[in-house]
């Protein structure tokens, strides 16, 4: 349908579709995926609509991001820079704490946690505040997992009050909370070095990313029951 309709809404379906399908791990960053979402960039330069094409660019390095190349996780920080300067223009201001997520996160995988969770920390609490409940999932499980890995008893304290709150939040019923849950929880357990914990949970987990059939989270269990 999309196809048949105009450039806008092409691009507004497919970053949608792979922008948030990779950020909750309901896709993988693969080839194919990748692809359209250069060509959603590419369709959102050919026509002016600087909001529809910072949302090609966020969506764009939300799946180089979650590449493994080096030169691809750069380009992703370039585009989400890109796409934070777009928003404080537009005034798309909802998005601006969700870039600098990403940026920050791209910071702690390259090593500086300890001046990424500051910034993660911050832009959670802006996400939250803001009501986007949606993106304050995300966010939070971003913040746990590098938490975690600082692993400190206070990063340990800090990622079982973060957990718990989200686990507060209504929920409807939703699977991606809880299948995030049950994500950061084994990670949480695994951190606390409860064995017995950690297997029921990356166990259950495993078997909800199948049956959910979430590709993300599929790769994510069995790297966590793997790295075991």
């Amino acid at each position: 349908m999309a196809r048949n309709s105009n450039p806008a809404t092409l691009t507004v379906d497919i970053t949608s579709t792979y922008g948030l399908g990779i950020q909750y791990g309901v896709l993988r960053a693969d080839e194919p995926a990748l692809r359209a979402s250069e060509q959603a960039v590419h369709n959102a330069a050919g026509f002016s609509n600087d909001p529809v094409l910072a949302l090609a660019r966020y969506a764009l390095g939300d799946a180089l991001l979650n590449r493994v190349a080096p030169a691809d996780r750069q380009s992703g920080v370039e585009l989400m820079e890109q796409a934070r300067e777009a928003c404080l223009r537009e005034r798309v201001l909802f998005l601006v704490p969700v870039t600098d997520l990403w940026i920050a996160r791209e910071k702690a995988e390259r090593g500086d946690r300890d001046g990424a969770i500051p910034v993660m920390r911050k832009a959670v609490e802006e996400i939250i505040q803001a009501g986007g409940l949606a993106y304050g999932l995300w966010a939070t499980g971003i913040h746990v997992v590098t938490l975690l890995e600082r692993g400190t008893e206070a990063d340990l304290a800090e990622a079982q009050e973060a957990i718990d709150r989200l686990a507060g939040l209504s929920h409807h019923g939703s699977a991606m909370p809880a299948i995030t849950l049950l994500r950061l929880r084994a990670l949480l357990a695994r951190a606390r070095a409860d064995d017995a914990a950690f297997r029921d949970l990356a166990g259950r987990y495993h078997a909800m990313a199948k049956s959910l059939g979430f590709e993300g989270h599929i790769a994510w269990a069995e790297a966590m029951v793997e790295g075991e």
